[in-house]
């Protein structure tokens, strides 16, 4: 599962600065980058340097590692990836 993907299961309905960030990501679904299940601190890296690029403000970078953090846990319980 991409963190893309987690966004949208878990946020994009519903509601505060998750969800914020979840229907962002969907406005820019053509452009967010979607992480695969290897290397995931360089897809931490680069979806982070995607937003900052992007102009995201500080609340949303710590919304973004909250996800991310949520992301990690929701793989971990979900399946054997090697993290």
């Amino acid at each position: 599962m991409t963190f893309f993907y987690f966004m949208m299961k878990k946020y994009k309905n519903g509601d505060g600065a998750k969800r914020d960030l979840a229907c962002d990501m969907y406005d820019d679904k053509e452009q967010f980058p979607r992480n695969g299940l290897s290397n995931l601190q360089f897809w931490h890296k680069g979806i982070r340097e995607y937003l900052e690029n992007q102009g995201a403000c500080d609340d949303c970078l710590d919304v973004f590692e909250k996800c991310w953090k949520e992301y990690i846990k929701c793989l971990k319980k979900s399946s054997s990836v090697n993290l």
